[in-house]
C-alpha cells in the first residue's frame, strides 16, 4: 500500500499546478479579453456545467469507493472498470444529444451558441474521464506529471493564440482541447493496468440504484452555485456573471489545494470500511479533519479580509466591483470545509449516497426558493446570490449532523472541536486587517502601497495565528514543528 503522506504530497502538487497556471492565465486573460465576451463565455460555461454531471453519472465518487474495496482482486477490478466505463459512454452520448437540443432554448445569442458548441468538446471528453480509478490505485505521481504537461501546453497556447480582446473563441478551443487531452492521456495510462471484459447486460441492473443515488447527489449540487450563476445570467448583464464566476473560481482554486491534500484519505477510508476497521477509520477522520481546519480557517478568513485586493490583483481594476463576491465566497469556505468532512468522508464513504442526495436536494431547493425571491425582487448583485447558497448550506450541514449523530456513523466531537477553535482564532484577522488599512491605506490601484498593504496584512495575520496556537499548545502546530525540527536535524 502506497504511503498516504506521499499521496497527499503528490495530490497537493497537482492542486498547486491547477492553481499556479490558472492564476497566470486568468491574470492575463482578464486584462486582454473583452468583459462582454468573457461574460458570454461564463454564461456558456454555466450551461455546460448543467450537463457534465449527467454525463459522468456520479461514477467518479462511486468508482473510487468500489475500486478501493477490491483493489487486491484484478478480476473484480476489470469487471467494475468495464461496467462503469460502458455506462459512462452511454450516458455521455445521450447527454450530448440533449445538450445540442436544449441549447437554443437556454439563450438566443448566436455568439453564445458558438461558445456552447466549442465547450461541448469537454462534454464529449467525459467518455475518457477515468481519474477515479487512478485515484483508487493512488497513482498520484502520474497525475502530477500529466497535469504539469497539460498545463504547460495550455499556457503556451493561450499566450500564442489569445492576444486580442475578441479572441474568446480561441480561448474556448484551447480550454476544450486541453481538457480532452487531459482525460485521454489518463485513459491510455490506466489501460496498461486494467482491461475491458465482457459484462452481461443483466449485471448493469445492480449499478442502477447506487449510481442513481450518486447521480442525484451530483445533480443536487448544481442547485447551489450553478443555479446562482443561471439566475445572475438571466437578471444581470454578462459582467455580473463574470463577477460571480471570478470570485468562485479564485476561492475554489486556492482552497482546492487543501481539499486535495485531504481528499487522498478517501480511498484509505473506504479501505478501512471494507476491512471493518472502525478504529483506524475514526483516527484518520480525526486527523484529516483537524489538519483541514488548521489550514482552511486562516486561508478562508485571510481571503475575507483581502478579498478586494485579491480580486484586483488577479483580474485587474476593471473587475474590482466583484471583490465583495470574493469575500462572501471566502467566508463560505467555512461551511464548505465542514460539508466535505461530513458529506464525503462520513456519509458517502459509509454508503449512504441516497440519503446524501436527498439532503443535497433539500438544501438545493432552499437555494432555489431564496434565488427566486431575489429574482422576483429584481436583485442583480451576485453577492446576494452567494449568500443564498451560504444559507442553504447551513441547512444542509444541520441535516447531515443530525443524520450522523442518529446513526452513530462517526464521533464528530474531534471534528468540531478543532474547527471551532481555529475559526475563533482567525476572527482576529479582521481587526488586524483594519489596523493595517489605517496605517497603509490603498485606493485599490496596483502600486507600492497596494502591494505593501497585502504583504503586511499577510505577515501580521500569520504571526498572530502562529503565536496564538503556540500559546494554546495546539497539537497540529506542535506536530508540524516537531517534524520540521527532525528534518532539520537529520
Amino acid at each position: 500500500m502506497k504511503d498516504i503522506r506521499m499521496n497527499a504530497l503528490a495530490n497537493t502538487l497537482v492542486r498547486l499546478l491547477n492553481i499556479f497556471f490558472p492564476l497566470i492565465t486568468t491574470a492575463y486573460l482578464s486584462r486582454i479579453l473583452s468583459k462582454q465576451l468573457y461574460g458570454e463565455f461564463n454564461i456558456a460555461n454555466t450551461y455546460l456545467n448543467w450537463f457534465i454531471p449527467f454525463a459522468t453519472l456520479g461514477i467518479y465518487n462511486y468508482g473510487i469507493r468500489e475500486i478501493s474495496k477490491v483493489k487486491n482482486n484484478i478480476d473484480k477490478i476489470n469487471t467494475m472498470f468495464s461496467m462503469l466505463f460502458y455506462t459512462s459512454v452511454f450516458c455521455t452520448a445521450v447527454t450530448s444529444v440533449f445538450y445540442i437540443v436544449i441549447m437554443p432554448i437556454y439563450t438566443k445569442k448566436p455568439s453564445v451558441h458558438l461558445l456552447m458548441i466549442i465547450l461541448g468538446i469537454q462534454l464529449v471528453a467525459q467518455i475518457f474521464y477515468i481519474e477515479w480509478i487512478n485515484e483508487a490505485f493512488e497513482n498520484y505521481t502520474f497525475l502530477f506529471y500529466k497535469t504539469l504537461l497539460i498545463r504547460i501546453i495550455m499556457l503556451v497556447s493561450i499566450f500564442t493564440f489569445v492576444k486580442e480582446a475578441d479572441d474568446i473563441v480561441q480561448y474556448a478551443l484551447i480550454m476544450s482541447i486541453s481538457q480532452f487531452l487531459n482525460y485521454f492521456i489518463s485513459y491510455l495510462w490506466i489501460k496498461k493496468e486494467v482491461h475491458f471484459v465482457k459484462v452481461p447486460l443483466e449485471n448493469f441492473k445492480y449499478l442502477i440504484k447506487p449510481l442513481l443515488g450518486v447521480f442525484l447527489m451530483s445533480n443536487a449540487g448544481m442547485l447551489y452555485t450553478n443555479l446562482d450563476l443561471t439566475f445572475v445570467s438571466k437578471v444581470g448583464v454578462p459582467e455580473q456573471v463574470s463577477y460571480y464566476a471570478n470570485g468562485q473560481r479564485m476561492i475554489m482554486l486556492i482552497s482546492g489545494v487543501v481539499s486535495g491534500a485531504i481528499s487522498v484519505s478517501v480511498p484509505r477510508l473506504s479501505y478501512y470500511i471494507g476491512m471493518e476497521d472502525e478504529g483506524a477509520y475514526q483516527r484518520l477522520i480525526n486527523k484529516s479533519s483537524s489538519m483541514f481546519s488548521f489550514l482552511m480557517a486562516p486561508i478562508g478568513m485571510g481571503l475575507v479580509v483581502l478579498g478586494v485586493q485579491a480580486t484586483v490583483l488577479m483580474y485587474g481594476t476593471r473587475y474590482m466591483a466583484g471583490g465583495v463576491v470574493t469575500q462572501v465566497f471566502a467566508f463560505r469556505t467555512i461551511s464548505w470545509a465542514l460539508e466535505i468532512i461530513m458529506g464525503t468522508q462520513v456519509i458517502l464513504i459509509r454508503g449512504f449516497e441516497n440519503k446524501l442526495s436527498l439532503f443535497y436536494i433539500v438544501g438545493g431547493l432552499c437555494n432555489l426558493v431564496f434565488n427566486s425571491i431575489l429574482y422576483l425582487c429584481g436583485v442583480v448583485q451576485p453577492q446576494y446570490y452567494v449568500l443564498t447558497t451560504l444559507l442553504s448550506e447551513y441547512v444542509l450541514l444541520f441535516i447531515e449532523y443530525c443524520f450522523i449523530r442518529k446513526n452513530e456513523l462517526a464521533d464528530l466531537k474531534e471534528v468540531f472541536a478543532p474547527f471551532i477553535k481555529y475559526t475563533c482564532v482567525v476572527v482576529g484577522f479582521v481587526p488586524l486587517a483594519l489596523l493595517v488599512n489605517r496605517f497603509i491605506p490603498t485606493n485599490m490601484v496596483i502600486d507600492t502601497n497596494f502591494i505593501l498593504n497585502i504583504i503586511v496584512t499577510i505577515i501580521v495575520c500569520a504571526i498572530y495565528y502562529f503565536l496564538v496556537l503556540i500559546l494554546v499548545k495546539d497539537k497540529i502546530l506542535v506536530e508540524v514543528l516537531e517534524r520540521i525540527r527532525k528534518r532539520l536535524h537529520g
